[in-house]
């Protein structure tokens, strides 16, 4: 990376193993919806897909299933330790068609061209997305796909009947991220952000991670819940978001998990947003400044 970190916001969630494992959990809640969206724009067999913000792995793994052993997926995370994460991941798996490599998509030079480039969850971190998407686009043939996943998250989180706690959550992940510089209208902004990245006429879908019932409920309290509540505490307290003994960490889940369930609550989590489009032929693309 060179010249751009120091503009992008935060990246409020923290870069522990504890986190990469956390965003593994959680990713899992995400699957079915980035499945749906890459089906809809088109990713499928023998495709070569680039994955920018790739983090553990996981959107690249989703690529690959979709592409087949045919196809290659390319990963590209600026952060050293969860590349090597995902590498280990994909050897255990005995992925030989899926590649790793750390650096900013913005500065890189590589020799392959690629039919798609995807994203889920990093264009809210970057300080120009389309600036971001467009150096990611040198790399896509002409007509090849733009394909972005990114979140509303000045959006509230929804419970019926009222989980306060499921609310309480909801809260202190957005204003947590607020107050990191995230763009929280990512997803509503993917249309003009792909359009001015030289893609024509995007696509759009919505969709959002909902569901209730005990083992439901206990499955999104592991990857969401105290997890996420953690990683996000410094910020928490420094703006005074909520407190401690509010949260009371080591007793959440549970706490969470009871009240939901107790209540027959279904409960919806923060909304995302799809975007797809064909890179403009006659778009010419600028190498990054």
């Amino acid at each position: 990376m060179t010249g751009h970190h120091g503009r992008d916001p935060i990246y409020v969630m923290g870069r522990t193993a504890d986190e990469a494992r956390r965003l593994q959990e959680r990713a899992r809640f995400f699957e079915p919806l980035t499945r749906h969206l890459f089906q809809d724009a088109g990713i499928g067999r023998g495709m070569h897909v680039l994955d920018i913000g790739s983090g553990p792995g996981d959107v690249s793994f989703l690529a690959a299933d979709l592409v087949g052993p045919t196809g290659s997926v390319v990963g590209v995370d600026a952060n050293p330790e969860v590349v090597r994460t995902a590498i280990g991941r994909a050897e255990a798996s005995g992925l030989v068609h899926v590649s790793f490599m750390a650096g900013d998509v913005r500065d890189l030079a590589l020799d392959r061209e690629f039919d798609a480039v995807v994203g889920r969850l990093m264009l809210m971190y970057s300080a120009d997305p389309s600036a971001t998407v467009r150096s990611a686009l040198r790399f896509v043939r002409p007509g090849g796909l733009a394909v972005f996943h990114e979140m509303n998250l000045g959006a509230p989180v929804w419970s019926e009947p009222t989980s306060p706690l499921h609310q309480l959550m909801g809260r202190c992940v957005s204003e947590a991220f607020a107050r990191s510089r995230v763009e929280m209208a990512m997803g509503t902004r993917l249309y003009d952000v792909l359009v001015a990245a030289g893609v024509a006429s995007p696509r759009m879908c919505t969709d959002a991670v909902i569901g209730a019932g005990d083992e439901w409920v206990r499955r999104f309290a592991g990857a969401f819940g105290a997890g996420i509540l953690r990683s996000l505490l410094p910020v928490i307290l420094e703006h005074g978001i909520a407190t401690e003994s509010e949260l009371d960490l080591d007793t959440f889940d549970d706490r969470y998990i009871s009240e939901v369930v107790r209540q027959g609550s279904v409960v919806q989590w923060i909304p995302f947003v799809g975007a797809w489009g064909r890179k403009e032929a006659e778009h010419a693309l600028d190498a990054p400044a």
